[in-house]
């Protein structure tokens, strides 16, 4: 009886004692191409995923760069967006027949090398239609890629065409630049730190501004000991 006991006693020990799981952050900037990558970008930690427009003047240099400072690499996608918007070069459209619509995002994996995902750039139109997502999902299929769903519209159905397609996918959570001022990035970096908190991950979305770029340079050192920056892949 005296053993039963004290073993039982051990068991709900480890049961009740208190332990600590690191909650994720995942952070991806945006909007990369068509300048040099900023220095301020590359010092801040690798862990910092980055996300680069095809056919764009450095789009496959940054790609190269990233790669060789060991970041995760996203394939920025243009997609139509709803109502009249200036449009990227290689944009995904409705009007595009299948082929040219695959052919078209396989000529821009091809421009970002060492993509390990795609997220759309715009494409509040696009990621509702059912049928051109699919069109999507077929082609990172055949490549082995993720799909991080940007949520530039509530009614987006890619990450649910992702999931059904079984590819790695993921959402963004908080976008941290809506307006560029420090007080705000730092207040949106402190809500994806406790989304994180709360349902153990975050993705959070940024652009290459200065005021970004020097806020997450001085913030992220700073994050609270149970949130762990990761690589977005590290999400998948």
């Amino acid at each position: 009886m005296q053993r039963i006991a004290t073993s039982t006693l051990g068991v709900l020990c480890l049961l009740l004692s208190p332990f600590t799981i690191a909650a994720k952050l995942a952070i991806v900037i945006d909007d990369l191409g068509y300048n040099t990558m900023p220095a301020t970008l590359s010092t801040l930690p690798s862990q910092v995923s980055l996300s680069i427009l095809p056919d764009t003047p450095f789009d496959i240099a940054t790609a190269e760069l990233a790669y060789q400072q060991q970041r995760d690499v996203l394939l920025h996608m243009p997609m139509q967006p709803q109502g009249v918007a200036p449009l990227e070069p290689s944009t995904l459209t409705q009007q595009m027949s299948e082929d040219t619509f695959k052919q078209t995002l396989r000529h821009a994996l091809l421009r970002v090398p060492h993509a390990v995902a795609i997220n759309n750039h715009m494409g509040s139109a696009l990621t509702q239609d059912v049928t051109r997502m699919d069109w999507v999902m077929t082609v990172l299929n055949e490549q082995g890629l993720g799909f991080l769903d940007s949520r530039t519209s509530v009614h987006s159905v890619a990450e649910k065409r992702a999931r059904t397609h079984q590819l790695p996918t993921l959402r963004r959570h908080v976008f941290l630049d809506h307006f560029r001022t420090q007080a705000f990035v730092t207040q949106q970096l402190n809500v994806a730190v406790k989304r994180a908190q709360r349902y153990g991950y975050a993705v959070a979305i940024g652009h290459p501004y200065p005021i970004t770029l020097t806020t997450l340079q001085q913030q992220l050192p700073l994050l609270d000991t149970d949130v762990e920056l990761v690589p977005l892949s590290a999400l998948f």
